[in-house]
Protein backbone atom coordinates (compact mmCIF):
# COMPACT_ATOMS: atom_id res chain seq x y z
CA UNK A 1 0.00 0.00 0.00
CA UNK A 2 1.18 3.67 -0.98
CA UNK A 3 2.33 6.18 2.11
CA UNK A 4 -0.08 7.51 3.86
CA UNK A 5 -1.03 11.53 2.79
CA UNK A 6 1.14 13.71 5.10
CA UNK A 7 -2.06 15.36 6.08
CA UNK A 8 -3.48 12.63 7.85
CA UNK A 9 -3.52 12.68 11.35
CA UNK A 10 -2.39 9.62 14.01
CA UNK A 11 -6.33 8.74 14.74
CA UNK A 12 -7.53 8.88 10.97
CA UNK A 13 -4.21 6.56 10.22
CA UNK A 14 -5.71 4.17 13.09
CA UNK A 15 -8.73 3.91 11.82
CA UNK A 16 -7.76 3.71 8.31
CA UNK A 17 -5.51 0.47 9.72
CA UNK A 18 -7.97 -1.26 12.35
CA UNK A 19 -8.11 -4.81 12.03
CA UNK A 20 -10.54 -6.26 9.56
CA UNK A 21 -12.81 -7.87 11.56
CA UNK A 22 -13.65 -4.25 14.01
CA UNK A 23 -16.41 -2.19 13.96
CA UNK A 24 -15.45 1.63 14.15
CA UNK A 25 -18.23 4.45 14.63
CA UNK A 26 -16.46 8.19 13.77
CA UNK A 27 -17.47 10.89 14.44
CA UNK A 28 -16.79 14.91 14.75
CA UNK A 29 -17.21 18.00 12.82
CA UNK A 30 -17.22 18.66 9.56
CA UNK A 31 -13.97 19.60 7.64
CA UNK A 32 -12.03 17.03 9.95
CA UNK A 33 -11.26 14.55 7.62
CA UNK A 34 -13.74 11.58 8.45
CA UNK A 35 -14.68 10.90 4.69
CA UNK A 36 -11.15 10.83 3.59
CA UNK A 37 -11.02 8.37 6.31
CA UNK A 38 -13.30 6.81 4.50
CA UNK A 39 -11.58 6.91 1.45
CA UNK A 40 -8.56 5.22 2.59
CA UNK A 41 -9.79 2.67 4.57
CA UNK A 42 -11.35 1.62 1.64
CA UNK A 43 -8.32 1.86 0.03
CA UNK A 44 -6.44 -0.06 2.71
CA UNK A 45 -9.24 -3.33 2.60
CA UNK A 46 -8.79 -3.80 -1.14
CA UNK A 47 -4.78 -3.31 -0.70
CA UNK A 48 -4.90 -6.26 2.35
CA UNK A 49 -6.33 -8.28 -0.66
CA UNK A 50 -10.53 -7.99 0.74
CA UNK A 51 -12.50 -9.06 -2.84
CA UNK A 52 -13.59 -5.45 -3.77
CA UNK A 53 -17.49 -6.99 -4.14
CA UNK A 54 -17.85 -7.98 -0.59
CA UNK A 55 -17.59 -4.78 0.42
CA UNK A 56 -20.79 -2.24 1.08
CA UNK A 57 -20.46 1.52 0.53
CA UNK A 58 -23.67 3.79 1.99
CA UNK A 59 -24.38 7.18 2.17
CA UNK A 60 -27.79 9.14 2.08
CA UNK A 61 -27.33 10.45 -1.56
CA UNK A 62 -25.46 9.49 -4.35
CA UNK A 63 -23.67 12.71 -4.56
CA UNK A 64 -21.92 11.62 -0.74
CA UNK A 65 -20.15 9.54 -2.89
CA UNK A 66 -18.32 11.30 -5.34
CA UNK A 67 -15.16 11.19 -2.90
CA UNK A 68 -14.84 7.54 -3.14
CA UNK A 69 -15.74 6.80 -6.42
CA UNK A 70 -12.94 8.69 -7.99
CA UNK A 71 -10.95 6.33 -5.92
CA UNK A 72 -12.62 3.47 -7.61
CA UNK A 73 -12.90 4.84 -10.81
CA UNK A 74 -8.73 5.93 -10.56
CA UNK A 75 -6.16 3.85 -12.85
CA UNK A 76 -4.90 2.97 -9.63
CA UNK A 77 -7.16 0.25 -8.68
CA UNK A 78 -7.01 -3.12 -10.28
CA UNK A 79 -8.62 -5.12 -11.77
CA UNK A 80 -11.58 -7.68 -9.98
CA UNK A 81 -14.62 -7.31 -8.68
CA UNK A 82 -16.63 -3.61 -8.11
CA UNK A 83 -16.84 -2.03 -4.91
CA UNK A 84 -21.03 -1.64 -4.13
CA UNK A 85 -21.72 1.88 -3.85
CA UNK A 86 -25.62 2.78 -2.89
CA UNK A 87 -28.12 4.25 -0.81
CA UNK A 88 -30.93 2.62 0.93
CA UNK A 89 -33.76 3.01 -1.60
CA UNK A 90 -30.89 1.53 -4.68
CA UNK A 91 -30.47 -1.40 -2.23
CA UNK A 92 -34.38 -1.77 -2.07
CA UNK A 93 -35.12 -1.35 -5.35
CA UNK A 94 -32.17 -4.06 -6.53
CA UNK A 95 -33.88 -6.51 -3.53
CA UNK A 96 -37.23 -6.10 -5.17
CA UNK A 97 -35.89 -6.96 -8.37
CA UNK A 98 -33.96 -9.75 -7.71
CA UNK A 99 -36.76 -11.06 -4.92
CA UNK A 100 -39.35 -10.40 -7.06
CA UNK A 101 -41.58 -13.44 -6.89
CA UNK A 102 -41.28 -13.03 -2.78
CA UNK A 103 -42.10 -9.56 -2.63
CA UNK A 104 -45.11 -9.87 -5.16
CA UNK A 105 -46.93 -11.94 -3.06
CA UNK A 106 -46.32 -11.01 0.19
CA UNK A 107 -46.50 -7.22 -0.94
CA UNK A 108 -49.93 -8.45 -2.88
CA UNK A 109 -49.30 -6.90 -6.20
CA UNK A 110 -52.34 -8.12 -8.50
CA UNK A 111 -49.84 -9.49 -10.99
CA UNK A 112 -46.95 -11.27 -9.74
CA UNK A 113 -45.74 -13.49 -12.70
CA UNK A 114 -45.29 -10.29 -14.62
CA UNK A 115 -41.89 -8.20 -13.86
CA UNK A 116 -41.67 -5.01 -11.71
CA UNK A 117 -41.69 -1.54 -13.49
CA UNK A 118 -40.00 1.07 -11.45
CA UNK A 119 -40.69 4.36 -11.50
CA UNK A 120 -38.48 7.48 -11.17
CA UNK A 121 -40.18 11.05 -9.09
CA UNK A 122 -41.15 12.39 -13.24
CA UNK A 123 -42.97 9.10 -13.72
CA UNK A 124 -44.76 8.81 -10.75
CA UNK A 125 -46.02 12.10 -11.23
CA UNK A 126 -47.12 11.13 -14.27
CA UNK A 127 -48.89 8.39 -13.32
CA UNK A 128 -50.41 10.89 -10.12
CA UNK A 129 -51.85 13.02 -12.65
CA UNK A 130 -53.41 10.38 -14.59
CA UNK A 131 -55.03 9.41 -11.41
CA UNK A 132 -55.52 12.85 -9.59
CA UNK A 133 -57.02 14.62 -12.74
CA UNK A 134 -60.35 13.68 -12.58
CA UNK A 135 -61.12 14.32 -9.57
CA UNK A 136 -60.26 18.16 -9.66
CA UNK A 137 -61.69 18.36 -12.69
CA UNK A 138 -64.68 16.61 -12.33
CA UNK A 139 -65.60 16.08 -8.65
CA UNK A 140 -63.95 19.34 -6.80
CA UNK A 141 -60.96 18.17 -5.18
CA UNK A 142 -58.77 20.62 -3.51
CA UNK A 143 -60.63 23.40 -4.64
CA UNK A 144 -59.40 25.72 -2.54
CA UNK A 145 -55.75 25.07 -3.26
CA UNK A 146 -54.29 27.46 -5.30
CA UNK A 147 -50.44 25.97 -5.53
CA UNK A 148 -49.17 24.38 -9.13
CA UNK A 149 -51.13 21.50 -9.70
CA UNK A 150 -47.67 19.64 -10.31
CA UNK A 151 -46.26 20.71 -7.06
CA UNK A 152 -49.38 19.19 -6.09
CA UNK A 153 -48.88 15.77 -7.34
CA UNK A 154 -45.19 15.81 -5.98
CA UNK A 155 -46.55 16.49 -2.50
CA UNK A 156 -49.16 13.94 -2.77
CA UNK A 157 -46.37 11.57 -3.59
CA UNK A 158 -43.79 13.33 -1.01
CA UNK A 159 -46.51 12.61 1.45
CA UNK A 160 -46.21 8.49 0.40
CA UNK A 161 -42.20 8.96 1.09
CA UNK A 162 -42.05 10.28 4.47
CA UNK A 163 -44.79 7.85 6.02
CA UNK A 164 -42.43 4.80 4.35
CA UNK A 165 -39.10 6.51 5.63
CA UNK A 166 -40.18 7.13 8.94
CA UNK A 167 -41.86 3.64 9.27
CA UNK A 168 -45.82 4.27 9.87
CA UNK A 169 -48.79 3.14 7.26
CA UNK A 170 -49.47 5.40 4.53
CA UNK A 171 -53.16 4.78 5.35
CA UNK A 172 -52.38 7.32 8.15
CA UNK A 173 -51.12 10.39 6.32
CA UNK A 174 -54.29 12.32 6.87
CA UNK A 175 -54.98 11.37 10.37
CA UNK A 176 -51.27 12.65 11.05
CA UNK A 177 -51.39 15.53 9.37
CA UNK A 178 -54.79 16.45 10.99
CA UNK A 179 -53.49 15.90 14.37
CA UNK A 180 -50.92 18.88 13.71
CA UNK A 181 -53.27 21.34 12.32
CA UNK A 182 -54.83 24.35 14.39
CA UNK A 183 -55.96 26.57 11.73
CA UNK A 184 -58.70 26.36 9.39
CA UNK A 185 -61.31 23.42 9.65
CA UNK A 186 -61.70 23.53 6.21
CA UNK A 187 -57.96 22.75 5.70
CA UNK A 188 -58.79 19.04 7.00
CA UNK A 189 -61.32 18.75 3.56
CA UNK A 190 -57.94 18.96 1.94
CA UNK A 191 -55.91 16.24 4.25
CA UNK A 192 -58.86 13.84 3.36
CA UNK A 193 -58.41 14.12 0.02
CA UNK A 194 -54.69 13.69 0.13
CA UNK A 195 -55.22 10.61 2.12
CA UNK A 196 -57.75 9.47 -0.91
CA UNK A 197 -55.06 10.46 -3.59
CA UNK A 198 -52.56 8.86 -1.93
CA UNK A 199 -54.63 5.49 -1.51
CA UNK A 200 -55.64 5.46 -5.17
CA UNK A 201 -52.27 5.72 -6.24
CA UNK A 202 -50.92 2.86 -4.22
CA UNK A 203 -53.74 0.66 -5.33
CA UNK A 204 -52.73 1.71 -9.04
CA UNK A 205 -49.23 0.63 -8.42
CA UNK A 206 -50.37 -2.97 -6.63
CA UNK A 207 -52.27 -3.80 -9.60
CA UNK A 208 -50.28 -2.87 -12.17
CA UNK A 209 -46.69 -3.89 -10.92
CA UNK A 210 -45.53 -0.48 -10.60
CA UNK A 211 -42.94 0.60 -7.70
CA UNK A 212 -42.18 4.32 -6.67
CA UNK A 213 -39.25 5.14 -4.05
CA UNK A 214 -41.63 4.63 -1.24
CA UNK A 215 -43.05 0.90 -2.94
CA UNK A 216 -39.91 0.02 -3.43
CA UNK A 217 -38.77 0.74 0.01
CA UNK A 218 -41.74 -0.25 1.79
CA UNK A 219 -41.51 -3.72 -0.06
CA UNK A 220 -37.68 -4.23 1.05
CA UNK A 221 -38.04 -3.18 5.03
CA UNK A 222 -40.94 -4.61 5.11
CA UNK A 223 -41.46 -7.80 3.46
CA UNK A 224 -38.36 -8.47 2.22
CA UNK A 225 -35.68 -7.68 4.60
CA UNK A 226 -37.42 -10.04 7.37
CA UNK A 227 -36.84 -13.48 4.98
CA UNK A 228 -34.10 -15.82 6.04
CA UNK A 229 -33.01 -15.79 2.45
CA UNK A 230 -32.80 -12.00 2.13
CA UNK A 231 -31.11 -11.52 4.56
CA UNK A 232 -28.17 -14.78 3.96
CA UNK A 233 -27.88 -13.96 0.55
CA UNK A 234 -26.82 -9.79 1.68
CA UNK A 235 -24.78 -11.48 4.83
CA UNK A 236 -23.23 -13.48 2.40
CA UNK A 237 -22.50 -10.79 -0.34
CA UNK A 238 -21.28 -8.24 2.05
CA UNK A 239 -18.80 -8.82 4.83
CA UNK A 240 -17.51 -5.22 4.90
CA UNK A 241 -19.47 -1.93 5.68
CA UNK A 242 -18.34 1.64 5.02
CA UNK A 243 -21.47 4.06 5.80
CA UNK A 244 -20.89 7.71 5.51
CA UNK A 245 -23.03 10.90 6.69
CA UNK A 246 -25.28 8.28 8.93
CA UNK A 247 -26.69 11.35 10.17
CA UNK A 248 -28.38 12.40 7.14
CA UNK A 249 -30.16 9.25 6.21
CA UNK A 250 -33.50 7.82 6.72
CA UNK A 251 -35.08 6.64 9.87
CA UNK A 252 -35.76 3.10 8.13
CA UNK A 253 -32.31 2.98 6.97
CA UNK A 254 -30.96 3.33 10.10
CA UNK A 255 -33.16 0.63 11.38
CA UNK A 256 -32.16 -1.87 8.82
CA UNK A 257 -28.73 -0.95 9.39
CA UNK A 258 -29.06 -1.66 13.26
CA UNK A 259 -30.04 -4.66 12.78
CA UNK A 260 -27.79 -5.84 10.25
CA UNK A 261 -24.34 -4.59 11.50
CA UNK A 262 -23.33 -7.82 13.19
CA UNK A 263 -23.27 -9.81 10.44
CA UNK A 264 -20.53 -7.75 8.75
CA UNK A 265 -17.39 -8.47 9.25
CA UNK A 266 -16.06 -5.17 9.75
CA UNK A 267 -17.91 -1.38 9.40
CA UNK A 268 -16.77 1.93 9.46
CA UNK A 269 -19.79 4.20 10.16
CA UNK A 270 -19.14 8.01 9.78
CA UNK A 271 -21.38 10.60 11.90
CA UNK A 272 -21.65 14.45 11.44
CA UNK A 273 -21.82 16.20 14.39
CA UNK A 274 -23.22 19.29 12.16
CA UNK A 275 -25.46 17.78 10.38
CA UNK A 276 -27.92 19.55 8.12
CA UNK A 277 -26.11 22.62 7.06
CA UNK A 278 -25.21 21.31 3.73
CA UNK A 279 -26.93 22.67 0.63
Amino acid sequence: MDPFPPSLSLIQQQAIESPLDIQLFVRGKAGTGKTTTGVERMRYLLAQGVPADSILMLTPQRTLQEPYLELLYSPERSAGGEVTSATIGGLARRMCDLFWPIAAEAAGFKNPQLPPAFLTLETAQYYMAHLVRPLIEEKGYFQSLTINRNRLYSQIIDGLNKATVVGFPYTEISARLDLAWYGDPAQRRIYADVQECASLFREYCLENNLLDFSLQLEVFASYLWPQPQVRDYLSSQYQHLIYDNVEEDLPRSHDIIHEWINDFQSALLIYDDDAGYRN
